[in-house]
């Protein structure tokens, strides 16, 4: 093989952060006759490249979901060469020129060419907002679950230390779901209560299975409300049923916050 093919067959991979509001899109991957944030990205993308990209994510989010650290992966058009500093500077102005402005590139790097946005990350962490008071907010009617009933926040924060470790977590995914592994290692799983009733909370693992997050927080809630017990976490995990769960909470509360990968990367400072 001669230099010029083998350097045909290398990759000039970028890797993009991106953020946005999930209101107007139907989650992040692509769906036909629908606005996605891969749609959307991909568009804009190919109109500055003049030709088809592909745009690789490192996980889905769903319809009404919103991200602040979402990474993403796509690769250059054959022999074109890595990105210099300046032209990423102006890549990505003119790529926020192209998107609505749901969705918006914070940040752009050249990538070696085996990182893969997905399979690469070593842990996603997710924050889900509440707003428990007794009137709703117009101003955080889209980023927060409104809970009208006092919640026992002592009793949320208890039980939410069960999640911690390592556990089959097939009680807290969606029963239309997939069939991939439900063992899932949590190192944070924490709440927040910040200010006026506004409530947070942080979830970090190295894997989700589906609706996992907003199942936990729908049986948090529950567990506030006092419709079910502090035990009641510890008991779904041991016992694997989804009956013995809550509800799912209502997307529109929940953000991905960050994607963190190995340092060796040295991608992005999440």
């Amino acid at each position: 093989m001669s230099s010029s093919e083998a350097l045909s067959k290398e990759k000039n991979r970028i890797a993009l952060l991106i953020e946005y509001t999930g209101k107007k899109f139907h989650g992040s991957q692509y769906q036909e006759g629908v606005l996605t944030v891969q749609q959307e990205l991909e568009r804009a993308l190919t109109i500055l490249w003049g030709e088809p990209v592909r745009a690789i994510f490192s996980g889905r989010t769903d319809t009404g979901v919103s991200a602040r650290g979402q990474v993403v992966h796509v690769d250059l058009p054959a022999f074109r060469p890595p990105l210099s500093e300046p032209e990423i500077f102006d890549l990505l102005w003119r790529v926020n020129g192209i998107v609505i402005k749901e969705l918006s590139v914070v940040s752009m790097v050249n990538a070696p060419e085996n990182f893969h946005a997905r399979y690469s990350a070593c842990e996603r962490e997710y924050v889900y907002r509440i707003l428990n008071r007794s009137q709703r907010s117009s101003l955080l009617k889209d980023t927060h679950y409104f809970v009208r009933q006092p919640l026992d926040l002592k009793a949320m924060s208890c039980a939410a230390q069960a999640l911690l470790g390592e556990h089959d977590f097939g009680s807290f995914k969606s029963s239309n779901s997939d069939t991939s592994a439900s063992i899932c290692r949590v190192r944070r799983a924490e709440l927040l209560n910040l200010r006026e009733g506004q409530l947070e909370f942080w979830i970090a693992a190295d894997h989700f299975v589906y609706n996992m997050v907003r199942i936990i927080v729908g049986t948090l809630i529950d567990i506030g409300l006092g419709k079910r017990g502090v035990e009641s976490v510890s008991e779904a995990l041991a016992k694997q049923d989804r009956a013995l769960t809550g509800p799912t909470a209502p997307p529109w509360g929940l953000t991905l916050n960050a994607v963190r990968y190995p340092d060796h990367f040295r991608l992005f400072q999440l």
